[in-house]
């Protein structure tokens, strides 16, 4: 059966990575702006103080210290890959930080950094918001362009109307098991329903673990902002489905099951409302977890070659290299496909509250 008659791939596949992924980028940006104002507001504090010092002899050996750690700043600015005078553990570990830190440049050692803007500030009724892009941030929207281009791809040679081949019978087979091995099982005759969400998840979370494989790319789910922003969508749907399934009473109500004491009932409806904080958390801290691991592991492989004085660890640590890629290939597959599972079972569990 072709999937323009199966599943309705015309409507499923074009609107893909579009209003979901808008809603994605406005959760994913908003935690690091915070954490930037927090930042700004933190720094400026510790100037004021250090300006209220009236000890003379203390405010130049603040103003000795500050000019050192400017300098500093200023050498680390101007060359984030130098490695002078460091020992190879030093070396190392400044490799390793590179691989997974989130920077306001692109880099991969030994080659030089691509700066992203800074600037981009937008003042709103008295308040200061920097939009300034960040690594993770890049690459994540490069994972938005990459996901609707492929399904996009998809979408156009399936609707010609002939037996798909190629591209785009792959991807049908791809979104076949998603309706039939993760989506029914858990949200049944509901499950077409909720098709668009979790064939982006599956399609955009591969993309982005996927991305973190080229040169100089990164995961951007190895970022727990993205994580959590992608697990609120998830809490978001299991609310708002849950309640339009069976009421505003009847689902919270419905957390409960009916017929035992209300001592209990009420200590199991806390639990309940903690389970259902707990399910986005594992979501997020899972993908998170697993992804900056994997690339912990290899950036270590990657740091031994440059980090070591002896040509001996060369072989092995490409060896050991080529085997970890690989193998992220699969994770970054298993990933994407555990917690497009999990978010159909979480969001089954709100809309189908009797089973």
């Amino acid at each position: 059966m072709s999937l323009s008659t199966s599943i309705g791939m015309k409507i499923i596949l074009r609107f893909q990575g579009i209003c979901i992924t808008a809603l994605l980028l406005a959760l994913t940006m908003a935690p690091a702006l915070a954490q930037n104002e927090h930042d700004a507001h933190g720094q400026d504090a510790v100037h004021a103080t250090e300006s209220q010092s009236t000890d003379a002899a203390a405010h130049e050996s603040d103003r000795a210290s500050e000019g050192e750690e400017a300098h500093h700043g200023d050498s680390h600015q101007g060359d984030h890959h130098s490695t002078d005078n460091l020992t190879p553990t030093e070396e190392m570990m400044r490799i390793l930080e590179h691989k997974v830190e989130n920077t306001p440049y692109i880099h991969e050692y030994p080659f030089p950094s691509i700066h992203l803007p800074e600037d981009w500030i937008i003042n709103i009724a008295g308040f200061s918001i920097n939009m300034s892009p960040n690594r993770h941030i890049v690459y994540m929207w490069l994972g938005v362009l990459v996901t609707i281009l492929l399904t996009w791809m998809a979408a156009r040679q399936n609707r010609s109307g002939v037996v798909p081949r190629g591209y785009g019978n792959m991807i049908e087979s791809v979104v076949v098991f998603i309706r039939d091995e993760v989506a029914m099982p858990f949200l049944g005759k509901d499950a077409a329903r909720f098709m668009p969400l979790l064939l982006t998840f599956f399609f955009f979370i591969t993309v982005m673990n996927l991305v973190g494989l080229l040169p100089f790319g990164a995961a951007s789910t190895g970022n727990i902002n993205i994580t959590a922003g992608l697990a609120i969508i998830t809490f978001i749907m299991m609310i708002a489905s849950g309640i339009k399934a069976n009421g505003i009473m009847g689902f919270w109500t419905g957390l409960v099951p009916h017929g035992i004491p209300w001592p209990i009932g009420i200590l199991m409806f806390v639990i309940e409302i903690l389970g259902l904080l707990i399910k986005p958390f594992a979501l997020a801290i899972r993908l998170f977890a697993n992804m900056l691991s994997g690339a912990l592991v290899i950036g270590a492989f990657y740091a031994l070659i440059f980090g070591m004085d002896t040509l001996i660890v060369a072989p092995m640590s490409i060896g050991f290299l080529l085997f970890m890629s690989l193998l992220k290939i699969f994770i970054s597959f298993l990933q994407a496909y555990i917690f497009t599972m999990l978010s159909s079972f979480f969001i089954g569990m709100s809309v189908h509250q009797d089973h």
